[in-house]
């Protein structure tokens, strides 16, 4: 019996070094953008940075809807604002927020609209 010795084959793929290196880079940096975004975002969340509201114009919108008397004691202003807010779905913190005044403003425009409607 004759042996004939074969030898054992292998497949590799070849892969430029330089491109290799630059998409492990690449992903590289995108975790650390990933990770930064999320810590940037909880950092400066909008709601936390935008300043309140300016107080008499609140004040004003509140009156215009009848939630609050124009003789009221300014210190009444934030239970009767989260009594909208409550009584309007949002979360009833008693300030004025983004959404708190836009739903503020258009209550106090559909209010007005009834009033030249006669209907209010």
């Amino acid at each position: 019996m004759v042996t004939i010795p074969v030898e054992p084959r292998t497949f590799t793929r070849t892969v430029p070094a330089e491109r290799g290196a630059a998409d492990s880079r690449r992903s590289g940096w995108r975790r650390v953008l990933y990770v930064a975004r999320g810590i940037l975002g909880a950092m400066f969340d909008a709601e936390s940075v935008l300043p309140e509201a300016d107080p008499d114009q609140v004040r004003a919108l509140l009156i215009d809807l009848g939630r609050l008397d124009s003789t009221a004691d300014p210190a009444l202003r934030g239970p009767a604002l989260a009594a909208f807010q409550y009584d309007n779905g949002l979360p009833a913190t008693g300030t004025a927020d983004g959404r708190t005044v836009s739903a503020l403003a258009a209550a106090a425009r559909e209010e007005n609209e009834l009033r030249e409607l006669g209907l209010a």
